[in-house]
């Protein structure tokens, strides 16, 4: 059984390092006089972003701790395994099935207690690790639109035609500003007409750079920098910030310009039969495992299909596969939840119904305590009253009332949660979201399968449909026959 270390960090830069967590661990393992066997570092991994099986360290170590290969963890804090109630919770439940021995580094990290009062602890710090990260971002959020709206640079690669200086001013570049000035007025006095030929022209053209390409100048001249706004999110929103200092064109030369854009791509994309449908980018041909796309033909009627581009036989009608893959989706959430309502139910209520409990054991027992202390105190008042005395009994008394409401509050929120547990319970097996999601509108129904759909392979006559799977954070890959 080995004695193995866990690092990680989100960032290469982060104040809490992997070489500082390491020497911190090496610190503590060398004072018991014991050696790591293994050493698990994720490096520039975020915990908030990422599923527990999207970082390779730590999906090894679970492998090993699994195989009971491991008896003692070192790792610096909680935070540094998991950063969201779920996966803190799923990780616990492994640790304690398998009574792994947790050693945190960090001085003010409470230890791990494999009991019930010790789950219902590791809830509560797991919600404010989830909490403290989000507002971590928040904070970056806030930032980044501060840093935005007084003409900063916050971060990433800076917009062509702009230097920054020392401290993170934007400016003018002269030479690039004036590269962006022709290129707006090349776009508007173009005889091109598709904006593939424009680009061909452009790249001809020794004042430009011959790197640009199509994908680089489309995204130059729909840039609202150019004109003097930078967009910032702000609350969930994009906010438009103008700052003059950073206008290259007119108002009036950037509208040409998008119109102009605009004009000769729409012409360009005239010419394919191409159309945008549901399945677009989940979609994929299980030949070539390329992605397949939705096609329009035109002769008697109108008729659209997806099909792959080297195998191009393959032809599949929307209204048919799209219909199949919708039932699919609602029978997969439906079986997710009459699986794991009972777990999810008891992840994020369990403990408050036991926690109840306890407060109400808790509460009867602190009422004895404080009236056998009244009573006492009452008698060594009546024998010498003094102030501090007075005080005391109110406070007492005070105390009494304060546990007796609360005896009659929690016995409340109990029953509720334990008459909401009974009544979900028994609708539980009657969910059936297939006669539901059939009657969805269009764009609900493609909102429904991105919601829950990573990929689709057609190789007929098979159809694999690989799910996003909510309660495991893994896929799960389901096999329908295709007519």
């Amino acid at each position: 059984m080995k004695t193995v270390l866990y690092a990680r960090s989100s960032i290469k830069t982060q104040e809490h390092s992997i070489d500082m967590q390491k020497a911190l661990a090496l610190e503590k393992v060398k004072a018991k006089g014991l050696l790591f066997d293994d050493l698990y570092l994720d490096e520039a991994v975020s915990a908030r972003k990422t599923e527990i099986h999207e970082r390779p360290e730590l999906s090894r170590l679970i492998h090993d701790i699994e195989n009971d290969q491991v008896s003692m963890l070192y790792v610096y804090k909680r935070d540094r395994l998991a950063r969201n109630v779920v996966q803190s919770m799923e990780l616990f439940e492994l640790l304690r099935s398998k009574q792994i021995k947790v050693v945190f580094t960090a001085d003010n990290e409470i230890p791990i207690q494999y009991s019930p009062a010790g789950e219902f602890f590791e809830l509560i710090i797991a919600g404010f690790n989830q909490r403290e990260a989000n507002q971590i971002v928040q904070r970056i959020k806030e930032t980044k639109y501060t840093m935005t709206k007084q003409g900063k640079h916050a971060q990433g690669r800076v917009a062509y035609g702009y230097v920054v200086d020392k401290d993170k001013n934007y400016d003018q570049h002269p030479d690039q500003a004036k590269t962006i000035y022709k290129l707006y007025n090349a776009i508007i006095e173009t005889k091109c007409n598709t904006f593939s030929d424009f680009v061909r022209d452009i790249q001809q053209h020794d004042c430009f750079p011959a790197k640009w390409d199509y994908n680089r100048i489309q995204s130059l001249i729909g840039n609202t920098i150019y004109k003097g706004i930078r967009k910032i999110e702000e609350f969930g929103e994009y906010v438009e910030i103008e700052n003059e200092r950073l206008r290259i064109v007119d108002e009036l030369t950037w509208s040409k310009a998008q119109e102009r854009m605009n004009n000769l791509i729409q012409t360009r994309s005239r010419k394919t039969s191409r159309i945008p449908m549901t399945l677009d980018d989940l979609l994929f041909c299980g030949k070539c495992n390329k992605a397949m796309f939705g096609k329009e033909k035109t002769d008697v009627s109108t008729r659209k299909y997806y099909t792959c581009k080297k195998h191009n036989y393959i032809r599949l009608s929307p209204d048919l596969l799209e219909e199949m893959i919708l039932e699919e989706c609602a029978k997969f959430i439906t079986g997710q939840f009459q699986t794991y309502f009972p777990e999810l139910y008891q992840l994020t209520h369990g403990n408050m119904i036991q926690f109840y409990k306890d407060s109400i054991a808790e509460s009867q027992e602190a009422i004895q305590l404080y009236k056998q202390k009244l009573y006492k105190d009452t008698s060594l008042w009546l024998q010498s009253p003094t102030p501090d005395l007075q005080d005391k009994l109110f406070y007492l008394h005070n105390c009494i009332r304060r546990e007796e409401e609360m005896q009659h509050y929690y016995p409340l929120e109990l029953d509720q949660l334990q008459k909401q547990f009974h009544l979900i319970k028994e609708l539980q097996q009657s969910v059936d979201l297939i006669t539901e999601v059939l009657s969805y509108k269009d764009s609900e129904r493609e909102e429904f399968i991105r919601d829950i759909v990573y990929r689709i392979e057609i190789d007929t006559p098979s159809l694999y449909i690989q799910f996003r799977d909510p309660f495991k954070g893994k896929a799960v890959i389901v096999h329908v026959g295709v007519s």
